[in-house]
Formats: C-alpha cells, structure tokens, sequence
C-alpha cells in the first residue's frame, strides 16, 4: 500500500529557495507557548531546501531500497508527514523471506523498541494537561508502597528526561519465555534498577525509569499498562493496528513482520518480549505511527479531530531538561538535537531483531518515522534520516571561521582539571551485567593540546575543540558542543556532557575503575593461577619420577594423610580454588553465547548454579591466605616455594576482588 503525493504538492505555498532562516515557534529552553499567539500556517512553514521539482517518493525510494543493500534486514515500512499532512506511508521489501509476503504499511506491525518511549511520554502529557498527574511531584505518589525504597524522590520529569539517577540494566529486560512475563507493578519489584546518582544529577539512559513512569499511567488510569495506554491514546487516536500487549494479540502477531537478528529469526510475533514494558514493547505500523507523527505536527489535530489539545503537543516539545543552556536537552519523551538553526526532536529504538527510528521537525511541519526488521537496521535508518534533512532541510552551514575551523585563543578554563578518561554512564552497577555494559559504553580520552585546544579521543576518532564560554567547547568545525560539569561537591569536574546525545553523560573514571587496572590485575592473576595448576602438578609428577616412590613430593602426598602433611594440603586447596575460579568465566560465557537474552536479564537456575564455583573459590582463597601466613612460620617447602605460594594466594584474593567488583562472585538475586 502506498500513500504518496509529490513534494511539490506538499511543499505547495511554500517559497522555491532554500533557506537559512532561523527556527521559529518552540525554541529549545523556551517555555511551552500559548497555542493562541502562534503565528498563521504559512508564516510558520519555514523555507525548506527544495524547489519542488522531486518526487518524495522518488526520494525514500532511493535512500530505502540503497540502504537495505545488504543488511540482515528484509523489509523496511515508511511513514512522512509535511505541514501537519501524512504525504507517504510505504512498505519496502518484504515481511517475511520465507513467504515473500511484502511490508505493508497499514497492515504490518514493527517492533519499535524505544521509539516507545514519545508515545509513552505523550499519553503522560495529556493526563498532566488533565492535572492527574504532578509531573514534579515524587511518583511514589502514584505507586505502590513497595517501591517507594527503588523510586525515592524521583519526579515524573526526572524519568521521563532520563534523570532519575538509574543505573542502565538488562535486568529483567529480555523475556524469552512468555509465562515468565509478570505484571508491570511486579515486574518493576521483582527487577529493580539501584539509583546510583541523586535524581537530576547526571543524565543517564534508563529503561527501568520509563517502566516506572509508565506505572504511573496504569496507576492512574487503574487499568494495567498496555489497557491504560490503548485507552487514554491509541483509540482516540485511531492507532487501530498498535499495541504495548505481551504477547500480542493474535491478528497483530500473524501478521506482524519477522524479525531477523543476528543469529536468529523470531516469526508470529514471538520474539524476545521486553518485561518491563513501557520501555520499547511497542508493535504498530507505518500507518498508526503517521498519525502518531501528525499529532505532533498538527497542533494535536489527526483526521479532522483535535485528539489532544494544542496546549499538550506544546508542552511535549518544549525543553524539559538540559545539562547546559549551550547546549540541546530533552524535550517530554523526545531527544533535541540541532540541524544548523532547525531544532529538531528525535528518538530511536532497537531490540534484538528490529530498528526504528522517529524524527521531527516542529518548526517546519515536517516529520519522518521509518523502521526495518533487522537488529542491524541502525546504519540503514541513519543513511535515509541524512539523506532526508540533508534534502529537505536548509544546509547547517557553520559557526567557524573564515578557513572553516575555530581556533583556540589560549588556555581554556581549569586547563589541569580537564584530561582524563570519561565513560559513559549508560552501564549497570549493581546487576551481572557490570562487565558486558561497561565494556560495551562510550569511553573518551581528554587533554588539551599546547595551543589551548580540548582533544577528544574515542576509539580511533579524534576530534579536536575550543572553548566559547567556561567549560563549554565547539567543535573546530562548528557542528557539535560539548560541556563539563562538576558533581556533588560543586567543585571537582566529574561529567562531561555531549551535544549529539544529551540522554547520557559521561563520568570521569578513575582510580579501581580504569579498564587498564583491571586488565593488567586480570592478566597477573591468570599467571598465578595457572602457575598452581600446572605447575605444582608437573612438579609433584617429575619429583615422584625421580624419587621412585611416593616419598613427600607437594600433592603427590596420600590424601588420607593430608591432617599429617599441611604443605600438601595448602597447594591441593590452592590448587582447587585456582582451577574453581579459572573455570566459572569460561562457563559463564558459553552459557552467554548459548542463551544471552535469559544469561542477561533473567538467569536461568543452571546459570545461577554456576557461582557456586566463585563461592568455592573465595571459600578456598581464605583457607589459601591463612596457609600462606602458616608456610612462613611452620617452615613449609624453602623460600621459593614459600614465595610462590605466596604469590599464588595473593592472585587469588586479586580475583576473588575481580569477581567481587563486577559482581560475579555470588549468584544474581
């Protein structure tokens, strides 16, 4: 099904120049605006780079089909709306490889992951419009009991801009099983994320923060999430094929397109659900999400019907937080970013076998939502999204000089208090998980060069920066800024935010928290444990040879006779406590490579089982530190022998530390 007029019928009205003008209406930090002193349509149809002469069909064609060129994707669902019209909904490639049934943009439901979110956020804003909800007020308010520990004094808005001060968790994130779906108040009690910041803090990514706001809205509405949210948004809205249910009902999941991850395909709808639902649960079409987008667009008016009144689409909108005013914030469910003097909001979504991404551009009426059934649909969505501003969006231009690039003019402000390492704090710290989300979020390296300019390394991308106010840096080529912040104490730099992505700061690591440490502590203490395991062994083995009996040669000793022979005894406990703690890794990570949905976010019994070998081992790393005391003073094997166990106890006790920081040493509860 195609929907399509042509850009120059959309774009009808509108001058035929491009245009670098300023962005009118909602500014970024501006306060939501009276519907009432908005100027007429047209004045606010700001100029778009177009002539009109192309075809906007032509167009996605081009940018969809070029970006599904060798993707794990098949198929790919389009929706646009300009000046507040839905001008095209449209499927590419198809729904299913096996059956080669083609996406349909009005009948195919796509898994959109955290695009979720502005829609949770939207049906939020109509009930605070309402004065059912105080989006300032703690939201234990609204909750149950139980959960006033987890939530605290966090507001709605602190959830909903990502400030609540969550760790980023996969706990409870991925369900493969769907009887091990709970409800939402239970599933938020069950897998609760630890607040490891004061809320408003830091930004910081949180899945478990958007179920906790969607809770309010069940709590409101009395009626669980995905009812409440059907009722308060997507019936008045005619979002008919869309639905936060799990599993879904049988018609949308039939027809619902397959999702192909990276070694898996997920058929009838049965794919990894999401247990804390509010977070990215959502499946719709192409269709309901061009309503969804024209709501934005139109002053809350779809179909010739004013779904939500003018006062809440404005007050989604506009600014809700910023970590500088230099810089872009959230808008109520909506990420801000900047497309030269264009403000535009924005919210992207993966999950294990689809991608999906929302853009908006209140200012112009513009707006594009497109999603591929593919884990590996990102790459895709960004080529069209580019292609889509870079075509209908005036060019950004730029704020450096005459050359093309800002200069530095001297030292930049607390010069020394700047360098270091910054990761980000989008990663779990209290969950399993420590390791695989600190290993997989952001790091960048900073120091200032001799001319005064900021130089940011993050992997192999090096960028360098000059200060335009006190801690706050552009890029030399004028597309991007960044800021420092300090913390608690108001004194001390602790996070650097960033321009591009104002959902998640970056916190200065340091001290036990540096990779470096822990991978020179890890690679010494695999020397000493493998040391005992194969080395006392291959010793006791070649003093038997030469001895010719079974005369006292380390564990070669009976072990019957072990209370009579301590030596004996402190090298096999060693031994066993090594070879406890060498193994678990290894098995923790087959079971991960077997089943990452469930080793992730619920552990399985058998993976659970598992620590019993980090339990052994920090049970045999005790009883190994006493023998090391105990070699010295009863005299055990000679100084080498002495020293070595020595060694091989202090290992020990590094990677009992190890397991303990990365919370591997006792069973997830």
């Amino acid at each position: 099904m195609t929907r399509s007029p042509t850009r120059r019928r959309f774009l009808a009205g509108v001058a035929a120049t491009a245009a670098t003008t300023g962005a009118a209406g909602v500014a970024a930090g501006s306060p939501a605006t009276d519907p009432a002193a908005d100027p007429p349509d047209a004045d606010r149809r700001a100029v778009l780079q177009d002539d009109g002469g192309t075809d906007i069909e032509s167009l996605l064609d081009d940018l969809v089909e070029s970006s599904l060129e060798g993707q794990t994707a098949s198929g790919a669902t389009v929706a646009v709306v300009a000046d507040g019209e839905v001008a095209l909904t449209k499927g590419y490639g198809v729904a299913d490889r096996e059956s080669e049934t083609p996406v349909d943009p009005a009948a195919t439901p796509f898994r959109v992951g955290s695009v979720s979110k502005p829609v949770v956020a939207t049906a939020l804003m109509a009930r605070i419009q309402q004065g059912d909800i105080d989006p300032q007020a703690p939201v234990s308010t609204y909750l149950d009991a139980s959960l006033d520990d987890a939530v605290g004094s966090v507001t709605l808005a602190d959830l909903v801009t990502h400030r609540a001060g969550f760790e980023m968790s996969n706990e409870g994130l991925w369900i493969t099983d769907p009887d091990d779906l709970r409800p939402l108040p239970e599933a938020l009690r069950t897998w609760s994320h630890a607040r490891v910041r004061p809320p408003g803090e830091a930004p910081a990514y949180s899945n478990y923060g958007y179920a906790v706001a969607g809770s309010v809205l069940g709590t409101v509405v009395d009626a669980p999430f995905h009812e409440a949210i059907a009722a308060d948004l997507f019936d008045p809205l005619g979002m008919t094929d869309s639905s936060f249910r799990q599993p879904l009902p049988d018609s949308l999941a039939e027809a619902h397109a397959t999702g192909y991850g990276p070694a898996d395909t997920y058929t009838d709808g049965e794919f990894p659900y999401v247990g804390i639902p509010p977070a990215g649960a959502l499946s719709t079409t192409a269709d309901d999400m061009a309503r969804f987008v024209q709501l934005h667009l139109n002053d809350g008016v779809v179909g010739g019907e004013q779904v939500l009144a003018p006062e809440t689409v404005a007050a989604c909108q506009r600014q809700w937080a910023t970590a500088h005013e230099r810089l872009p914030g959230m808008a109520f469910g909506f990420v801000e970013s900047e497309h030269g003097d264009v403000r535009t909001l924005r919210h992207n979504g993966g999950t294990p076998a689809f991608y999906s991404d929302l853009l908006l551009v209140p200012e112009r009426g513009l707006g594009l939502f497109v999603a591929y059934n593919g884990a590996d649909g990102g790459s895709a969505a960004r080529e069209v999204l580019e292609g889509f501003r870079s075509e209908l969006l005036p060019d950004p231009g730029s704020n450096a000089g005459d050359d093309g690039t800002l200069s530095p003019d001297g030292q930049p402000t607390r010069t020394d208090d700047l360098g270091g390492t910054y990761r980000s704090l989008r990663h779990s710290r209290s969950w399993h998980d420590r390791v695989t989300t600190t290993l997989q979020a952001d790091t960048v390296e900073v120091s200032v060069a001799d001319d005064g300019a900021l130089v940011t390394t993050g992997g192999s991308v090096t960028r360098r920066w000059v200060e335009i106010e006190p801690l706050v840096f552009e890029r030399v080529d004028g597309s991007e800024r960044l800021a420092f912040d300090t913390g608690t104490d108001g004194e001390a730099i602790e996070y650097l935010h960033r321009g591009a992505n104002p959902t998640t700061a970056y916190g200065r690591v340091g001290g036990v928290d540096r990779l470096s440490l822990h991978a020179a502590l890890t690679v010494l203490s695999i020397l000493g444990l493998l040391s005992a395991v194969f080395g006392w062994p291959t010793a006791a083995a070649i003093g038997w040879f030469r001895s010719g009996d079974d005369t006292d040669s380390g564990l070669a000793a009976d072990p019957r006779r072990w209370r009579d022979r301590p030596a004996a005894l402190a090298r096999a406990v060693a031994a066993g406590a090594a070879v406890a703690v060498l193994v678990f890794p290894v098995a923790a990570l087959v079971h991960l490579a077997a089943a990452p949905f469930a080793v992730l976010s619920t552990p399985s019994l058998t993976f659970a089982a598992l620590f019993a070998l980090p339990v052994l081992g920090l049970a045999g790393t005790v009883a190994a530190l006493g023998f090391a005391a105990r070699a010295w003073t009863d005299g055990y094997w000679g100084r080498f022998g002495r020293v070595h166990y020595a060694l091989v106890a202090a290992s020990l006790a590094v990677a009992c530390w190890l397991l303990w920081y990365w919370n591997l040493l006792v069973p997830p509860l």
